[in-house]
């Protein structure tokens, strides 16, 4: 989120000063972070520590009442209340502060229901809330186009391949058409035009990105429109950062800017992430067809061991896991009982499955989204039960067990 963060302060000096000079000034004397770095870091220490979104930003904003440029009127109300509620904003407040969300996120429905949940507690407009999915959306899908190993996927930083892989979501969640698979903007129109909606801003922040050659290219193209400075800025620095990384240089005198307070949550949360990536290693595929040597397939069960359905059928028609066996090992695989009663009543299997799992390091064990199907549970319920409790340990300590993308953060 870094990125930013740095389009924010670039254009800070230039929000009410505006140029169109493609040369100006990168940090000028004057120049220094706003609300839209206020409320970054806001949400970023609020997908830290659990917090609601809105408690995350009352908070902040409260610490820092005057920042440079002030909040915008009906923004400052909200912070002033101390009962506050949404007021139907369309605002770009809602894209701007959005960018730890696609950090956070790696797959489609978490990003959006994340994005929508951090925009809501203000911009509860649905204009104010897809301007923060396609934002999040488009930083979510840069990243995975990034860290791909595939061959099939083009690597080559072209505006097609941008288009392509990082921001096609972010326009149809914009409901922005694409004739001919072409996505074109008249930059004119919009200069020097003070358009603070999300769907003044946000297209024209993708289109930038589209457009540019590198993170510093992309931050003076959307300062020097003369338009929302330095929340264009942040917009367009949020995803430029994902494709271009950011100059050590320019990072360092960004970081200059920020107080302790906001420097350590901008270091708990690349530390978050990299933790994240290593967790990322551990997930296994929405569908399994074939085990390796050493793999174990874990399955829900019941505990008459009929494998009728989901993924006890699998279970037994690909590998081995015998009719009658309900719990524990069993052919190539491991049955985990979750028909029979309430959550805590699978908790001594859980128990179970997670000791055999550390009495067998050699093994790798594949646990599907046991429990979450026929049964009837959540994956936020379920997870409840991994995470551990006091007589054994989570499965995130577990290097030898894989898991479901999407029980990633209920496991934290």
């Amino acid at each position: 989120m870094l990125g930013a963060i740095i389009g924010d302060i670039v254009g800070s000096s230039y929000e009410f000063n505006k140029t169109n000079d493609y040369n100006f000034e990168f940090f000028p004397r004057s120049a220094n972070f706003t609300d839209d770095t206020i409320c970054t870091i806001a949400v970023g220490d609020a997908l830290l520590s659990g917090r609601d979104f809105g408690d995350s930003l009352h908070q902040w904003c409260r610490r820092y009442p005057n920042p440079k440029g002030g909040y915008g009127g009906r923004f400052q109300q909200w912070v002033r209340s101390d009962y506050y509620e949404p007021y139907n904003s369309l605002g770009n407040g809602s894209a701007m502060r959005v960018s730890p969300v696609g950090w956070w996120c790696d797959n489609p429905y978490k990003v959006l229901t994340t994005a929508r949940a951090s925009a809501e507690c203000t911009h509860n407009h649905a204009e104010g809330i897809a301007g923060a999915q396609a934002v999040a959306a488009a930083i979510m899908c840069c990243r995975q186009w990034r860290k791909s190993t595939s061959p099939y996927v083009d690597k080559t930083i072209t505006p097609e391949n941008i288009l392509k892989y990082g921001l096609k979501r972010s326009l149809d969640i914009m409901g922005i058409a694409q004739p001919n698979g072409r996505f074109e903007l008249n930059l004119n129109y919009y200069r020097n035009r003070f358009d603070e909606t999300c769907g003044g801003t946000v297209p024209v922040a993708l289109y930038i990105v589209m457009i540019s050659s590198s993170f510093e290219d992309a931050i003076r193209r959307a300062v020097s429109l003369g338009a929302d400075a330095d929340t264009l800025g942040a917009i367009v620095g949020s995803i430029a950062e994902v494709i271009w990384g950011i100059p050590e240089w320019m990072k360092a005198k960004a970081l200059s800017y920020l107080p302790e307070e906001m420097r350590n949550v901008l270091n708990k949360f690349r530390s978050h992430l990299r933790g994240e990536n290593d967790y990322s290693k551990r997930f296994i595929p929405e569908w399994i067809n074939d085990l390796k040597p050493e793999e174990v397939f874990v399955f829900g069960s019941n505990l008459a061991g009929q494998h009728g359905g989901g993924a006890a059928r699998v279970a037994h028609q690909r590998f081995g896991a015998e009719w009658g066996v309900g719990y524990g090992m069993t052919g190539r695989c491991f049955a985990i009982p979750t028909m029979h009663g309430p959550l805590e009543s699978i908790r001594p299997y859980v128990r179970g499955f997670v000791r055999f799992a550390m009495e067998h390091p050699h093994m790798v064990f594949l646990l599907t989204r046991v429990g979450c199907g026929i049964a009837g549970f959540t994956d936020k319920e379920m997870c409840t039960l991994f995470r551990g409790g006091d007589d054994y340990p989570g499965i995130l300590k577990l290097p030898n067990v894989r898991f479901p993308d999407r029980w990633l953060p209920y496991l934290k």
